[in-house]
């Protein structure tokens, strides 16, 4: 491998597969849930799909994932029990860097991306029976990037790009950087509600109940120190 580090030292040898670029982030989406091709790529947009076909590989091939057909073409990348142990790698990790690292530019904030993490953190427990279907606009993103809408129903969450023919029982519009810094927890959410930085549409009770469908970042109790 071109990484090697030419030391036997494990940190050494782990740090040749785990510290390649974008490879955390496509194993923090594997152990989110992510198995299909096109889900990892949502959680990493900005990852070519040449290399990361090539990360996929080399995580197979380090016998941190295995490759099973699906029942409707294409591959599952499921985690083995190496690929597993590695979500207690990345817990301290996001937790340091939500202490510790820098802060958050303009150009890291992707709306596609805080959309797609959001839809794994809705309390669906605390959402009303039946569908929801949540629309959400940032105001200050390009036009191809600015509405989202999420369908809530029967214990699942579809994240679309497209109207999806349903009426929308809540809007909610906001910039993107607000919303990242409220998932984050670096702000919190009620005030920004309070102060139409947040701005919600539709019935009384679903606006009333939306802060409790968020469950937020893992990272968000975390208190930056930086």
């Amino acid at each position: 491998m071109t990484s090697d580090f030419g030391q036997f030292c494990p940190i050494a040898l782990a740090s040749e597969v785990l510290t390649q670029k974008w490879m955390l982030l496509i194993i923090r989406e594997l152990n989110a849930g992510s198995t299909r091709f096109n889900d990892i790529r949502r959680g990493v947009p900005r990852i070519s799909a040449t290399l990361l076909k090539q990360r996929l590989n080399q995580l197979e091939h380090a016998g941190v994932i295995i490759r099973q057909p699906h029942d409707n073409g294409g591959d599952d990348y499921l985690l083995t029990e190496a690929g597993r142990e590695l979500k207690s790698v990345l817990a301290p990790i996001g937790e340091w860097g939500q202490r510790w690292a820098r802060e958050i530019d303009d150009g890291d904030l992707d709306p596609g991306w805080l959309v797609w993490a959001m839809h794994r953190r809705l309390d669906l427990s605390k959402m009303p029976a039946g569908r929801t279907v949540l629309e959400i606009a940032f105001t200050d993103a390009p036009k191809d990037q600015r509405f989202f809408w999420l369908v809530c129903e029967n214990n699942n969450v579809e994240v679309c790009v497209k109207p999806t023919g349903f009426d929308v029982d809540l809007r909610v519009s906001t910039s993107v950087r607000i919303f990242a810094e409220i998932w984050r927890g670096l702000r919190p959410l009620q005030p920004e509600i309070a102060n139409g930085a947040i701005r919600l549409e539709g019935d009384t009770n679903l606006m009333r109940d939306f802060p409790g469908w968020l469950l937020l970042s893992v990272f968000a109790k975390t208190k930056q120190q930086r």
